[in-house]
């Protein structure tokens, strides 16, 4: 993300700690960088004088006090914001990494890791160039399991193949761009602000992908990322589970060939598919996996310890 990495993560970690809804931690946020750009600061890192910045600056400003206050954060809470003595190590991080996802979306997220390095292993750019990619990637995924019939029976009202059973629980609509997944953009910036995954904005030719018409948003591993692959892409390449084996099959088959397309290639494979040509926008393409998996499966398929990912 071009000119805001460490301000997003960071004050999205501070605003997830305070616990706030959606909309007051989106204000949050949204505020915090105005007060940022006010400053005119420019930090390239992460380190303690960009945390004393934002706790003698930002965080005890007078506005954003404020703000705490007529959204009933605890006293005890703005009194540190006010005092500048914000627990970062203590409680802020520690919060955001304890992992608050279910079985299912850990399954999710450590197979979307996968794809990415799996398809930057293929790539001759070493990433996934740009967001669009990731979202028709994705989707040929789970439309070649939708091509492999399942001996089991169809969850009604649409028969979805091995997809019934395995694969990415992102449902996909039709929009101006192709095949796209709210679901699949939520847990990308989910891995992109624990540091699983990196994102840095390429401008010049840009993708049929809204805010990509500039530029790109080349996709690969983070350093966290990076350990999570280095521990598990073996046994996911070894699984023998009903769950991951087509599904990793899928994986493979698919990153191959769409790493070897240009974003024009991929474009029309994907306009010219019936599945696509035949639905207005906003129309249902594929519907996610919907089966749901216990933590026990998770751990067996995984060799344990996917909970501490």
């Amino acid at each position: 993300m071009s000119g805001r990495p460490t301000y997003y993560k960071t004050i999205k970690r501070v605003g997830q700690w305070l616990d706030l809804p959606d909309e007051a931690e989106r204000e949050f946020i949204d505020l915090s960088h105005e007060l940022v750009s006010d400053y005119g600061a420019e930090f390239s890192q992460y380190n303690e004088k960009y945390l004393e910045f934002l706790e003698t600056r930002v965080f005890s400003d007078r506005e954003l006090i404020e703000f705490l206050e007529q959204h009933g954060v605890n006293p005890e809470v703005r009194e540190q914001f006010i005092s500048q003595e914000i627990p970062f190590e203590d409680e802020v991080f520690r919060t955001w990494e304890e992992i608050r996802y279910d079985a299912n979306e850990m399954l999710d997220m450590t197979m979307l890791l996968n794809t990415i390095h799996k398809y930057s292993g293929h790539s001759d750019t070493g990433c996934v160039e740009s967001r669009y990619t990731l979202q028709k990637l994705i989707y040929l995924i789970n439309r070649s399991l939708v091509e492999k019939k399942t001996f089991g029976p169809d969850t009604v009202p649409v028969d979805h193949g091995k997809l019934e059973e395995t694969g990415f629980r992102y449902t996909y609509r039709k929009r101006s761009s192709g095949p796209f997944s709210k679901g699949l953009v939520q847990d990308k910036n989910r891995l992109f602000a624990s540091d699983l995954i990196s994102e840095k904005f390429t401008e010049g030719e840009g993708t049929p992908e809204i805010n990509e018409e500039e530029g790109r948003f080349e996709i690969s591993l983070g350093p966290a990322g990076e350990v999570v692959m280095e521990r598990f892409s073996e046994i996911i390449d070894n699984t023998q589970t009903d769950v991951l084996f087509e599904w990793q099959n899928s994986i493979e088959m698919v990153t191959a060939k769409v790493a070897s397309m240009t974003v024009s290639e991929l474009e029309n494979r994907i306009e010219n598919s019936e599945d696509v040509q035949e639905k207005e926008n906003r129309d249902l393409l594929i519907r996610g996996r919907q089966t749901e998996y216990e933590s026990d499966l998770l751990t067996d398929a995984l060799g344990g310890g996917v909970s501490h990912v």
